[in-house]
């Protein structure tokens, strides 16, 4: 009987253990690592291609001067298409 005894004590030792382990491991997770000395990133305008309707960097952007003002592209392909449905 008394081995029966220590049997189910190491198994609920053993047990507790594991759900100690289980709870410290969720805890390290949701900690995430955060240096102050990094700067954040750097924020770009968007602009919208005015021919496919999809949004592209400023500085990625194809540039073209239609009408006296700048028209912001995503590709020149976009551009052609765009000057050839507008004539």
């Amino acid at each position: 009987m008394n081995i029966v005894k220590l049997l189910v004590i190491l198994v609920l030792i053993y047990v507790a253990y594991r759900v100690v382990k289980m709870f410290r491991r969720v805890g390290a997770d949701e900690v995430k690592p955060y240096r102050v000395d990094t700067e954040p990133p750097q924020r770009e305008d968007l602009v919208q291609d005015p021919f496919c309707k999809t949004y592209v960097p400023k500085s990625q952007a194809y540039v073209q001067d239609i009408g006296g003002r700048p028209q912001y592209f995503c590709s020149r392909e976009c551009c052609e298409k765009y000057l050839a449905e507008k004539k």
